[in-house]
Order: C-alpha cells, then sequence, then structure tokens
C-alpha cells in the first residue's frame, strides 16, 4: 500500500489491527497452551477493537485533514503488513507474543509521534496527537491485562 496522506496512514493502520487481530485470532485456535490461548483470544479482541476506532476516526475527520500529505516518514521506514502473518504466536510465550506486539505498537507509536511533530496544519497535529495518545494508551492497557493474566 502506497501511503502519502494522513488517510493513507489511518487506513494502514486501521488494516494493520485487523490483520493483527486475524493473526491472533488464528494462533488462538493452533495455541496447545491455556493460558497462551486466553491472552491471544483477549489480543485478537483488542486489536479488532483498535482497528474499528481508527476507522470510525477516520469517518470523523475533516476531509482536508486526512488529505494532508505525509510521505517522508515512509520513505525512511517502510510499513510491511505482510509480514504479520508469517509471526507463529501460536508457538510463543505469553512474554514473547507480548514483546512482539509492544514492538508493532511503538512501530505505529513512533509513525504518529514523528507526524505529529511535523504536522503543518493544527487540525492534522491534533488528529495525530489523539491517535497517538489512544495507541499509547491502548499499549499500556494490553501489557497491564497480560500481566493480569499471568498472575492467574
Amino acid at each position: 500500500m502506497t501511503v502519502e496522506t494522513i488517510r493513507d496512514v489511518l487506513e494502514l493502520t486501521r488494516q494493520l489491527h485487523a490483520n493483527l487481530a486475524d493473526t491472533l485470532g488464528r494462533a488462538s485456535r493452533d495455541a496447545q497452551q491455556e493460558r497462551l490461548r486466553m491472552l491471544l483470544d483477549y489480543l485478537s479482541l483488542h486489536e479488532r477493537e483498535l482497528s474499528r476506532v481508527v476507522a470510525l476516526t477516520e469517518d470523523d475527520a475533516q476531509a482536508a485533514t486526512l488529505d494532508t500529505w505525509c510521505t517522508d516518514y515512509f520513505n525512511k521506514h517502510p510499513f510491511d503488513n505482510t509480514a504479520l502473518a508469517q509471526i507463529d504466536y501460536a508457538n510463543m510465550t505469553t512474554a514473547e507474543v507480548m514483546r512482539s506486539l509492544l514492538a508493532i505498537h511503538d512501530r505505529i507509536i513512533d509513525l504518529y509521534r514523528y507526524l505529529a511533530t511535523h504536522a503543518e496544519v493544527s487540525s492534522s497535529e491534533e488528529l495525530l496527537n489523539s491517535l497517538l495518545a489512544l495507541e499509547q494508551h491502548e499499549a499500556m492497557r494490553m501489557m497491564r491485562d497480560a500481566e493480569e493474566l499471568e498472575d492467574l
């Protein structure tokens, strides 16, 4: 997918969360350990919800904001959504799953942070800062909930 505008960024991250939800859901069905299955199910639902929220954000944003160009980040840091399907979450430990997911979310957080700090229009900066806060909050929430699951 070619990413040129903020609309494209939102579509990329929406797809990333949806693909991650699908990958985690498949891994849950293949996982042998009950605790890992529970974690993968939870994370799959969580990623599906993040995909939905990003789609709603896109629906609510102003067209002018969504059409703002932002190609420079992707020239230096390309995203590969297809690589997610290659991750074998079903055969990882819960700690490995969480490290992998946090690395993915950190990439999204870095993307939003970079774009927000380089935004030339205040409406674009506000939208990107909102998405940045959402991703940061949800990454922390996933870690907290995963740790609680480990304590069971």
